[in-house]
């Protein structure tokens, strides 16, 4: 019994021993298939992170390009600022805290920055761009007791003339971060600077630089102590200059003309290949505000002004033409041969201050213009005249000639969003219930009120396209683009869009016309001692309170260099006419140049 005894032990001692053996043989495998795990598959990444312990890699931001006027006047350009940031993985909330005493932020906004976790945990997230010289000294002194934060100096977006054509340069602001997954590719991170709107945005590409990168050797608290001399830094190289078509000049002097009072838009074109010389949309802002990170104040203000600043009311204002349609439905007349001696109309029509249609009585704006022919009706803006005409053409007709003229669709302007507009047909009305079609919408229509809906920029190319005979170019502000080097990389050629496919009769005899409206008609403020200008006024009604104010006109009227259109919002009847006057003749006259210091344009909205 006791010889079984042990014998039995024994074998039980031994099996277990195997266990553990086998045991401690399968931890002694493991260790090693994770120590050649990490040395040697992984090897190369623990060694980056090890090498990153005291090698840093700093982001070199590379300035965005300039943005020029057409004669070389740099109206978007950089200047050289400081940048407080730190590094996610190396920060601790209790340096947080000390750096948001410092720098006077809520820590709590800075954790909620830093820890993102869209960021990369090793790159600097920047926390206060353009951080004054006072800040940026209170935080270099206690730079010892703040690891993980950095301080550099690199470039700012500038706007040397403040207000001066912000709709058409728009703004730069840091990346949010649905941009940074849409860019992901093109290499944006956190904290960098994109075009928002404007040129800004429709030429990021361009001008928008490719970073650089530098080395520098830092302590365990993450500290630099010095330049990294075994990696050579890669030189940030700056983004490509855009020249535009603008004329500085004449930007000015329309933003100045148009009362900071008032909201309203101008744009004037170059008729001979549609280069832009002038887009204002006022109230105007500061695009300064935005690259180093507008205030809550600040965008409070300007986000809840009732004007609306950053409305852009050249390419997405939309209003009724008003008088200036009359362009239109006349040429559509002549046409149809429905006036002018046509066979199917008289050449004259009395207006005795109104029309009667069924029960309605659709007034003239005056008392009564008697016997009329189409220009005597062009002078004087006669609504019983087009109405009568715009009843015989019909609404598809006369739809059909306002689209040939280019409304009812988007010019294609490189500024970025645009709105089409509205120019009703049949089909406009057909299936809709809140949409019903009366032949009384005809006199509305015809006359640029109603359903009918057009941009400030749409009414430019219109004018543009009339000044040279019916030639429809696609308005265009960039001219070229240039390397850095100043190589030309880019041009802009003129692009014709369509026609205005109507006999060249009919086009002079709306031309002559409009000479005549400025002559002798509505127009009469828009007269120029030394040139003839064409033009055409436009009341335009407005349900939510006062009328807008338009006027439409081009110069010289025999060899047309610069179509304007403007219309102000809750102005007087006429009130845009001197305003039109006074940009021809900074185009055309004025002989001074414009006038290149800095921080000169202070004419915009206050907040």
């Amino acid at each position: 019994m006791a010889s079984g005894y042990s014998r039995n032990d024994d074998l039980v001692q031994r099996r277990q021993g195997y266990i553990v053996g086998g045991f401690i043989t399968l931890l002694f495998l493991v260790l090693i298939g994770r120590l050649y795990f990490f040395q040697v598959i992984e090897g190369e990444k623990y060694i980056s992170e090890s090498r990153s312990n005291s090698i840093r890699a700093v982001t070199l931001e590379a300035p965005r390009g300039l943005i020029f006027d057409r004669n070389g006047t740099a109206l978007a350009e950089n200047r050289a600022s400081y940048t407080i940031s730190a590094i996610p993985i190396e920060i601790s909330d209790d340096t947080i805290a000390r750096l948001g005493d410092l720098i006077g932020r809520n820590s709590e906004d800075l954790k909620n920055k830093i820890r993102d976790r869209s960021l990369n945990r090793f790159k600097p997230v920047a926390l206060q761009r353009d951080a004054p010289f006072e800040i940026v000294s209170r935080v270099e002194e206690h730079i010892i007791e703040l690891p993980g934060v950095t301080v550099e100096i690199g470039p700012t977006r500038l706007y040397p003339y403040r207000f001066l054509g912000s709709h058409f340069l728009g703004y730069v602001a840091e990346v949010n971060r649905e941009q940074l997954e849409r860019f992901k590719a093109k290499g944006y991170l956190a904290g960098d600077l994109i075009g928002k709107s404007g040129i800004e945005k429709v030429y990021e590409d361009h001008l928008r630089g490719q970073n650089g990168i530098k080395y520098v050797e830092v302590n365990a608290r993450g500290q630099e102590i010095g330049p990294f001399d075994g990696v050579d830094p890669v030189i940030p190289i700056p983004g490509d200059n855009v020249h535009l078509s603008i004329d500085a000049k004449v930007q000015l002097t329309a933003e100045q003309a148009i009362p900071d009072s008032l909201a309203g838009s101008l744009v004037a074109i170059d008729p001979r290949n549609g280069e832009v010389l002038a887009f204002v949309s006022k109230p105007n802002f500061d695009p300064n505000l935005f690259p180093t990170g507008i205030s809550q104040s600040n965008w409070k203000a300007i986000n809840e002004h009732p004007r609306k600043p950053l409305l852009n009311r050249v390419t997405q204002g939309l209003y009724p033409p008003a008088s200036t349609m009359k362009i239109v439905t006349g040429a559509a007349g002549i046409e149809e041969q429905l006036t002018e001696g046509g066979a199917r109309f008289q050449s004259y029509l009395s207006c005795i201050g109104g029309y009667r249609i069924g029960n309605r009585w659709a007034r003239c704006w005056h008392r009564g213009h008697g016997k009329l022919d189409l220009n005597g009706a062009l002078v004087n803006s006669c609504d019983v005249y087009f109405y009568q005409l715009g009843l015989r053409l019909g609404l598809d007709i006369w739809a059909g000639y306002a689209r040939m003229f280019g409304l009812g669709s988007k010019t294609g302007v490189d500024i970025g969003e645009e709105k089409t507009g509205t120019i009703p047909d049949m089909a406009y009305f057909t299936g809709s219930k809140d949409k019903v079609w009366t032949r009384g919408k005809m006199l509305n229509v015809a006359i640029g009120q109603g359903e009918v809906l057009v941009t400030p920029v749409q009414m430019s190319v219109l004018m543009a396209a009339v000044a040279n005979n019916g030639i429809i170019y696609t308005p265009n502000l960039m001219r070229s683009i240039e390397s850095p080097g100043g190589e030309v990389i880019v041009t802009s050629e003129p692009s014709i869009k369509d026609s205005i496919r109507v006999n060249p009769e009919t086009m002079q005899f709306i031309k002559t016309s409009l000479v005549n409206v400025v002559n002798t008609g509505t127009g009469a403020r828009a007269r120029i001692r030394e040139f003839q200008v064409a033009g055409k006024t436009g009341t335009a009604e407005n349900p939510h309170g006062e009328d807008h104010s338009w006027f439409v006109g081009y110069a010289p009227a025999d060899q047309p260099t610069i179509a304007v259109v403007t219309i102000l919002e809750n102005a007087p009847h006429g009130a845009a006419v001197p305003i039109v006057r006074r940009v021809i003749e900074s185009h055309l006259v004025d002989e001074t140049e414009f006038p290149v210091a800095r921080m000169l344009s202070n004419t915009g909205t206050r907040y």
